[in-house]
């Protein structure tokens, strides 16, 4: 389990998916901190799932 999994291991943004998508974009940009969020996701559909998360 990430730390960010442990941090947020309560949190419930009224889908699983959502709270998946947020663990996964912190672990992301806490890899690669100075860098885009197109750059720390890695990819097109990343990158889309993390703006729309934002939305």
């Amino acid at each position: 389990m990430s730390w960010a999994a442990q941090e947020f291991e309560g949190l419930e943004l009224g889908d699983a998916r959502r709270t998946q998508r947020l663990i996964k974009l912190i672990d992301d940009l806490s890899a690669q901190p100075t860098g885009s969020i197109p750059l720390a996701c890695g990819g097109w559909p990343e990158t889309k799932a993390a703006y729309r998360g934002a939305s």
